[in-house]
């Protein structure tokens, strides 16, 4: 107990992000869903008081009255880090939950559409027999053992009839020949928009003061683009109720699951827990083989808690603290210099700028309710904004944005074929851009708003 200080350390943070098997049921955290923050995490719920209306012979207010509990909010920032072996990066659960629907490399199949078949350079060509889900804009295909980038699709009443703008040979493979009904298999990961998303438990641990949040929804990712240090990925998410631990001493021995615990100034410590909370003894070592032991129970007037297991072991004086899965960093990060800006197929020269996808939600409550029961999405905003220096093109791009033309725009995160995550946005909308300054020169910078075309296809995020 002597050897931390009592304040605690700002630089010891982790988060855990999970998603829940029934919405808004808290999800134990598992090393998978391990986040390591770029900096500090906040999160926050704090009830909402009225005022007294009540009139006397003084100015004073003289009751407060809680009102039931609105939604709280946690931001996480964090770095792109990829995964080599193609495994699930870092934060695959709030992107999962943030796009909501989820799809595996290797799942969608289709065939090659050339009564002559294809050569090794052709760069596009027709394909048919799109099975198993989505075949995205943009997206890694192989072919016998070829590997393709395909950097864009054409579609004919809803399907996908011709593949665009290829890169042969692709990550390290030889481009070939190959025949008409030749099969064509996905081999990128696809984050997909969906109407219906799934929700999720979120875990901060402040040093050794622990929060949780249920009943999740990503309301806001961005992905900055600079040249400078690590790419960003930043969430922000939307919950419905908050719990918490913190480290506490035990007070006399347990009385079979029930807990007596004490602040180290002897005061009732079950304040400083919520049902829900893993905890662990550090005196004794016994975290539950690795499981933690679940507070089933809170009495804050008795000042006790209950935890499901065995705890014949634990005793007067003992010291527990919040339990968490024992995680290591998942995926190497991206830096934020490889990235790549293509507008309508071509490379752009961006100097900074920025993706933004939001989808707030909103929270509804019955009368009783002392948290959110319901949660709705509503309308998407989601919009880029592409910085560059002033040439002498820049009376076109004014031009063009004036009269708000379309382009498809892809943005391109990581240094390796192979390695890489995508964002495809086949319709963005350029607003005229503004001309700005930037030491002795110039600069043209631009916003455009993303925008769908038949159903839940204004975004894709692929590996590549």
């Amino acid at each position: 107990m002597g050897k931390c200080p009592e304040i605690g350390l700002s630089n010891i943070q982790a988060a855990w992000v999970e998603i829940e098997d029934v919405s808004g049921v808290l999800q134990k955290p598992t090393a998978k869903g391990y986040i390591r923050p770029r900096g500090n995490i906040s999160m926050t719920q704090t009830p909402g008081q009225s005022a007294s209306e009540e009139l006397s012979e003084s100015l004073n207010v003289s009751e407060q009255f809680q009102n039931a509990v609105e939604a709280g909010e946690v931001s996480i920032p964090t770095y792109l880090r990829l995964t080599d072996d193609g495994s699930h990066m870092q934060a695959h659960a709030v992107l999962a939950a943030a796009m909501g629907k989820y799809q595996a490399a290797d799942t969608v199949t289709a065939a090659v559409n050339e009564a002559l078949g294809i050569d090794e350079e052709v760069a596009e060509f027709a394909i048919d027999g799109v099975t198993g889900g989505i075949f995205p804009p943009r997206c890694v295909i192989q072919i016998d053992d070829e590997k393709i980038l395909v950097g864009n699709t054409e579609m004919t009443a809803g399907a996908v009839t011709k593949v665009m703008q290829c890169v042969r040979g692709y990550a390290g493979t030889t481009a070939a020949a190959h025949d008409d009904d030749a099969v064509i298999t996905v081999k990128s990961a696809v984050y997909a928009q969906d109407v219906c998303r799934d929700s999720l438990s979120i875990w901060v641990k402040n040093d050794r003061v622990l929060q949780w949040g249920r009943g999740g929804y990503v309301s806001s990712t961005e992905f900055p683009l600079s040249n400078e240090s690590g790419q960003q990925v930043n969430y922000t998410i939307s919950f419905a109720e908050m719990g918490w631990a913190g480290p506490a001493i035990i007070k006399g021995a347990p009385s079979g699951n029930v807990i007596t615990v004490k602040t180290l100034g002897g005061d009732n410590a079950a304040w400083g827990y919520t049902e829900g909370v893993y905890i662990q003894n550090v005196t004794k070592n016994d975290d539950n083989s690795g499981a933690g032991y679940r507070v089933t129970a809170v009495d804050r007037n008795a000042g006790t808690i209950t935890v499901d297991g065995s705890i014949t072991s634990w005793a007067d004086e003992d010291e527990i603290e919040p339990w968490t899965p024992k995680s290591q960093s998942i995926g190497n990060p991206v830096e934020s210099r490889t990235a790549l800006v293509f507008i309508n197929g071509y490379a752009g020269g961006i100097r900074e700028g920025s993706f933004t996808m939001n989808t707030p939600t909103e929270y509804k409550m019955l009368i009783g309710d002392k948290y959110p029961r319901f949660s709705v999405d509503t309308q998407r905003e989601i919009s880029v904004t592409m910085n560059g220096y002033l040439d002498r093109d820049g009376a076109v791009a004014i031009g063009r944005g004036y009269e708000g033309y379309e382009v498809p725009v892809s943005l391109a995160f990581g240094p390796d074929e192979g390695r890489r995550l995508a964002v495809t946005l086949p319709r963005v909308k350029l607003n005229t851009p503004e001309i700005g300054v930037d030491g002795a020169a110039f600069t043209l910078d631009r916003t455009g708003t993303v925008l769908g075309r038949d159903y839940e296809d204004a975004v894709y995020i692929t590996t590549e």
